[in-house]
């Protein structure tokens, strides 16, 4: 992957996501307090139980999200999508990660220190509330992946998690075929007989342990029909 311009990593992340939702001013502000971080695949950016943290924003890249209630064992739930946040959560509560952000390849992504949050914080009342929606959209996007697991179709399931992950035409999905079963509840043979289908229909491109939307309405369509298959 190329180096990335600061320049247009700030262009990615006012594009869609939580920034492209905040003012100008605002956007302005935290570019001044973030940091350009490049991820090697295999590293590990938070787990659970690491000290309090800051924020971090997916630039590109492909970063899991694993995570599970207290008592249990942390599963992947998310591949995030360019343009997504999380890590508020330190911030709001002053308590250690909740959650394990993993890079699955090259990853370029924006960092908010925990400190800078609090002195923008302390600056403006309102920025407290600009941060607490990473949470409100954190919300929407688990409601979504609820709806989308209670599904009776294996394929719509399936198609589900690949519109999700599909913020942009043409650029691939790194996802194996096992990570995609865990996101939709499924077995392997299920995916691959689904990935084959949607092949044929022209709906996506696969190459080496990547997918490519190339009609994310079709696939949207055919999973909002949920047809038992």
């Amino acid at each position: 992957m190329a180096r990335m311009s600061r320049a247009n990593a700030e262009r990615i992340m006012c594009e869609a996501g939580w920034l492209a939702q905040m003012p100008e001013a605002f956007r302005v502000r935290l570019f001044e307090n973030a940091l350009l971080l490049k991820f090697d695949a295999g590293q590990v950016i938070f787990r659970p139980g690491d000290p309090a943290g800051g924020i971090y924003g997916l630039v590109s890249g492909t970063v899991t999200v694993d995570t599970a209630p207290l008592d249990s064992t942390p599963r992947l739930i998310h591949i995030a999508v360019p343009g997504g946040w999380t890590g508020e959560d330190s911030f709001m509560t002053g308590k250690p990660r909740r959650i394990e952000l993993f890079a699955r390849s090259e990853t370029w992504v924006m960092h908010v220190p925990l400190d800078k949050m609090e002195q923008m914080a302390a600056s403006d009342p309102d920025n407290i509330r600009a941060f607490g929606v990473i949470s409100i959209l954190a919300a929407d996007k688990l409601l979504r992946i609820v709806h989308d697991l209670q599904k009776k179709s294996v394929s719509s399931r399936i198609a589900s998690v690949l519109h999700r992950m599909s913020w942009a035409t043409d650029v691939p999905i790194f996802v194996s075929q096992e990570n995609l079963g865990i996101l939709t509840n499924t077995s392997r043979k299920q995916v691959n007989n689904a990935i084959q289908r949607f092949i044929e229909a022209g709906w996506i491109e696969t190459g080496y342990r990547s997918i490519t939307v190339t009609n994310p309405l079709a696939l949207r369509r055919h999973a909002e029909q949920d047809v038992v298959d």
